[in-house]
């Protein structure tokens, strides 16, 4: 009969904690199960316990614990995003930001984002065609904010992420774009990512009851440029100088559940290249 754990239980879970320099690999890996099985409660606990070892192999131990953890809640709390809340792009943004850098002040991050889009929304008003409303976008993050594309941010991890961002307002196309969207989206501003590749562009649409398709665009803004406004040929062209074909979904909105699975991607393929530099 399987025994049902004390999940309330610090004390037990104190004791699993005390057992995780067990040598025997198989009965260590019951242990660590039972310890995964109290989520992020028990990360106090672990990250208490790492400071009193001095054994290098149980420091991996709990290491390894605890980024467990770690993901496994980051995971949890993406799943019940897409599930409830996709058209929140900023939520993702922090969570996944967050998990990267948690010792990072992100009451004065968010709070950043906050001036921001009140900042456009004294700006903004009903009678405002789209190209004025981007003018508008534009003038705040890149001439009020000082928000700024930077090359050499491309090819550096810590760069794609929301704090890195607002802290030396430097960014590359997806990180300066997914900044874009969050101000939009906030204002219910029509504006929708374009995922191209080796780049992140945006779609002014018409507003839609349904996620826009191609012939709700009407015209796209290139966020690495100072929001310059681009056309169907402008991407064409892009593609073209890259020998790829121009599909559909090169030139239709995306989701956000597809941005977020970008950034992760990407983030993922500079550190690896970095990683094979070294």
């Amino acid at each position: 009969m399987k025994t049902t754990i004390d999940l309330s239980s610090p004390k037990l879970l104190n004791s699993l904690i005390f057992l995780t320099d067990e040598p025997d690999e198989h009965l260590y890996i019951s242990i660590a199960n039972e310890i995964l099985a109290y989520g992020t409660a028990a990360l106090p606990f672990l990250k208490e316990k790492i400071k009193s070892i001095s054994n290098v192999f149980h420091e991996e131990r709990l290491n390894n614990l605890i980024y467990s953890i770690e993901q496994q809640s980051v995971r949890e709390k993406l799943q019940l995003w897409s599930e409830k809340r996709e058209n929140d792009l900023m939520e993702p943004y922090f969570i996944l930001s967050r998990n990267r850098f948690p010792e990072e002040d992100w009451a004065w991050i968010g709070f950043q984002m906050v001036m921001l889009i009140e900042q456009a929304e004294k700006e903004l008003n009903p009678d405002l065609t789209p190209l004025e409303q981007v003018k508008i976008l534009n003038h705040i993050i890149y001439d009020v904010n000082k928000f700024r594309a930077d090359m050499n941010t491309i090819n550096v991890s810590d760069y794609y992420y929301i704090n890195t961002l607002f802290e030396t307002h430097l960014g590359n196309p997806l990180s300066l774009g997914m900044l874009y969207c969050i101000v939009a989206e906030r204002l219910n501003i029509p504006i929708y990512g374009i995922d191209l590749p080796n780049h992140f562009i945006l779609a002014f649409c018409k507003k839609t009851e349904r996620h826009p398709r191609l012939e709700d665009v009407l015209f796209y803004i290139n966020p690495f440029n100072k929001g310059n406004v681009l056309t169907r040929k402008d991407i064409r062209n892009y593609l073209y100088e890259l020998r790829i074909n121009p599909e559909l979904k090169y030139f239709e909105p995306t989701r956000n559940i597809s941005i977020i699975k970008k950034l992760l991607k990407t983030v993922k393929n500079v550190e690896t290249i970095l990683k094979n530099e070294e």
